[in-house]
């Protein structure tokens, strides 16, 4: 029996391929009490690093995929890798606390997200939201020793399926091999959807 999915049509085009399931790794961690307070800042500041090197490179990628101005929206991300206020604000977490870098970052991130997210009136501070949203992930991933998907290392013809797509995901994707991909969630607003325009594939979410 055939059942017919239905979402919205975030970028024009008919595609034919197998599917592609990309899968997030779990970042789930336990909030640990350490003594070594010195040490988690030290980690928490090896995995920002780690986190600007690796979204450095991606736009890089994106400017000669997407062009200049389609990169920019990396700009904002690689700017809270760099936000003194929150990472003061983390580094003073983990200390009064004395919690492990994982749990000082989530507490913090979730903060500003919710401030941002609250902003309703204000869609440029709502975007913010998902650019800390889509930071924390990626800083979570270098602390947890866990790496994120990597769209670039598709070779063949396929159809992306996600529960999401960050615009990191969605710059690394080679249109001469992803015809097409579908999230669950999403719009035709959404920064995936603006890239999937820009690189012409079709793009169904939500």
């Amino acid at each position: 029996m055939t059942e017919m999915l239905k979402g919205i049509a975030a970028s024009d085009g008919v595609a034919v391929a197998k599917a592609y399931l990309l899968v997030q790794p779990d970042l789930s961690f336990e909030t640990i009490t350490v003594e070594d307070t010195n040490a988690e800042e030290a980690r928490l500041d090896a995995a920002l690093q780690a986190s600007q090197d690796e979204l450095s490179v991606i736009r890089e990628k994106a400017v000669g995929t997407l062009g200049e101005e389609a990169a920019q929206v990396f700009d904002a991300r690689l700017m809270v890798l760099a936000d003194p206020e929150m990472i003061s604000q983390i580094k003073e977490t983990i200390r009064a606390k004395k919690v492990n870098a994982e749990a000082g970052l989530k507490e913090v991130t979730d903060m500003f997200i919710t401030i941002f997210e609250g902003m309703e009136d204000n869609p440029y501070m709502q975007e913010r939201a998902a650019d800390i949203r889509d930071v924390t992930k990626r800083v979570l991933a270098n602390l947890l020793g866990k790496k994120l998907p990597n769209p670039a290392s598709i070779n063949e013809e396929v159809i992306v399926i996600a529960h999401d797509l960050t615009p990191s995901d969605t710059a690394q994707l080679d249109k001469n091999f992803v015809k097409a991909f579908v999230t669950n969630i999403g719009g035709r607003t959404s920064h995936s959807a603006i890239m999937a325009r820009t690189l012409e594939i079709a793009a169904v979410l939500g």
